[in-house]
Parts: structure tokens; sequence; C-alpha cells
């Protein structure tokens, strides 16, 4: 399948748009009022007070080491053994979620992951879901900061 230029870019679009529909979720609903979710959140400045530290880390290097883990190895072990795409995605998706260890990012997680991990399946190549992971983190992070 020959991807068009235009397509990296809707579905970083879409990433971000997820992303930010689901913080706007989470917000309304509490959930990101919960201690584990607020200190999970908080976390993120232990790390580093460099903004450019936490780009690379957060929109760069962390999706990438996660797509290569969950969607190129996990969703590609999971489908060569049930030969179920839904069932790939859906427990892909889980794992990434459960991954995330606390109640809040797991959810977030999970729905995150339900898309990244189709985006996947859709074009069998990693640089879509590494662009929608790295939108959808870097919203987060925008978040964060306001």
């Amino acid at each position: 399948m020959k991807i068009k230029w235009y397509e990296f870019l809707i579905w970083t679009g879409i990433g971000a748009l997820a992303a930010f529909i689901l913080t706007l979720i989470f917000n309304v609903t509490g959930l990101t009022r919960v201690s584990s979710f607020e200190e999970a959140s908080h976390g993120l400045f232990y790390v580093s007070d460099s903004i450019w530290v936490l780009i690379a880390l957060y929109c760069f290097a962390t999706p990438l080491i996660e797509e290569l883990i969950f969607r190129y190895c996990i969703y590609n072990l999971v489908l060569k053994y049930t030969k179920k795409a839904a069932v790939a995605i859906i427990l892909t998706a889980a794992l990434f979620g459960i991954y995330h260890l606390n109640p809040v990012q797991m959810l977030y997680g999970f729905l995150m992951g339900l898309l990244i991990t189709y985006s996947y399946h859709r074009y069998k190549i990693l640089t879509i879901p590494f662009l929608v992971h790295a939108a959808a983190n870097a919203v987060a992070l925008a978040y964060t900061f306001l």
C-alpha cells in the first residue's frame, strides 16, 4: 500500500484531536483530579526542568520505544498466534493501558492504544502510529503545562 504524504498529516491530527477530546472528557468527569493521576502528571517535572528535554523524551523517545514494543512486537506476536486482527488490536491496547500503571492513565492508554494499534494494523508501518502517539503525547504535555 502506497501511503500518500497527506495521510501522515491526517493521522497526526487524529492523534492530537483524540488526545484533546479524551483530555476534555477526563477533565469534565473529574478523572484528572484523581490523586494517582495528579501524582503521575506532576511526576513529569521530576525528570527535567527543561521543556526541550521533556519534548525530546515524551514526544520522540517514548513513542519510538513504546511503538517498537507494543505495535511491532506485541501486536505482531498476538496477530501471528490468534490470526484475528480485532483480538490483536484490543489485547495490544489493553496491555498498553496496563503498562501505564495508574487507573486513569490505564483507561486513557487503552483508548489511545486502540487508535494507535489500528493505525499500525491499517498501514503495517511504524511511522503513522509513531506520529499518532507523538501528537497525543504533545497534547498531554501541553495540557500539563497549562
